[in-house]
């Protein structure tokens, strides 16, 4: 799962512009809170809204931390500045969708130790990404160039080319699906968040160049086997990272990710549950250290 997070990453423009409030400069993140990923014939699901708003004082972050772990976690444990500090993960059946690809629903939430700005700094994000494709297909792509855009007329509106993009992606999910698309990716930022909204755009499901598939990967006698591809009808993702008041240089992360789930990908077996945990704190693990290195480089460069 957070292969699409980092998916994402890769494919949004670093430096995002500096707007007042997400949905006004974000017309993705927008699009996916008012009407959600097509997940059946005629069929919607709306992204649930970020957990943590802006601007809220340090009690009301505090406050909102402790209804979402629950009982799952202690505060003090939540959000202690450490590496193997834990994560809360959901994930959830999304109720109507395709029979054929089930929708389903995974949130994540984490609290990091780091350097806010660190978030648009495009040679850090390259480091994240970077460190995050360990074993196996770890993800491969790139953007689409103007002319790739223009053949298929879609445009970006002046002004936004900082903010938002198109690019191709690939990566191997849980070991048994290789997934390879067209992305469609846009940022916003103020004083108190940042918001990166992706989609699985459903303009390439057939396109010709840059099509949206899936392969099934099979193992026999230890060589890899990948099979043919099969129409993928998607996903869409949004992550919003938040500065807290308390503790002091730390960030609550939230990632809400939809997607369709076909048949065909673990042959009816709950890989997401018996898998997904260990790939998404391996993950949240590494973008800790990430930023831990970071924050240590600047204390020896002193």
């Amino acid at each position: 799962m957070n292969a699409i997070l980092l998916a994402a990453l890769a494919i949004a423009p670093a430096q995002p512009a500096a707007p007042t409030k997400h949905d006004e400069q974000n017309p993705l993140f927008k699009r996916l809170l008012d009407e959600g990923l097509e997940v059946g014939t005629n069929l919607k699901t709306k992204f649930p809204a970020p957990t943590m708003a802006d601007g809220l004082t340090a009690a009301q972050q505090t406050a909102i931390i402790k209804a979402v772990i629950a009982k799952d976690y202690a505060y003090d444990e939540f959000t202690r500045p450490s590496v193997l500090a834990p994560q809360l993960l959901k994930i959830r059946d999304i109720a109507g969708a395709d029979p054929k690809a089930p929708a389903r629903g995974v949130d994540v939430w984490f609290v990091i130790n780091g350097d806010f700005k660190l978030i648009e700094d495009d040679k850090f994000l390259d480091k994240l990404l970077t460190s995050g494709k360990a074993g196996g297909n770890g993800g491969k792509g790139g953007p689409l160039v103007a002319a790739d855009l223009a053949k298929r007329n879609i445009v970006i509106k002046k002004g936004d080319e900082k903010r938002e993009s198109y690019g191709t992606i690939e990566f191997d999910f849980l070991e048994k699906v290789r997934l390879k698309a067209t992305g469609h990716a846009m940022w916003s930022r103020n004083g108190d968040s940042v918001v990166a909204a992706a989609e699985i755009d459903p303009r390439f499901q057939n396109d010709k160049e840059f099509p949206n598939q899936w392969r099934s990967i099979t193992k026999d006698t230890g060589a890899v086997k990948v099979g043919d591809p099969n129409l993928w009808t998607g996903a869409a993702m949004y992550v919003k990272v938040t500065k807290l008041a308390e503790p002091a240089g730390a960030m609550f992360v939230e990632q809400h990710v939809i997607f369709g789930e076909p048949k065909g990908w673990f042959d009816g077996a709950n890989l997401l549950g018996s898998k997904l945990p260990i790939a998404v704190q391996d993950s949240v693990r590494t973008m800790r250290k990430e930023f831990q290195k970071k924050k240590l480089g600047v204390q020896n460069e002193k």
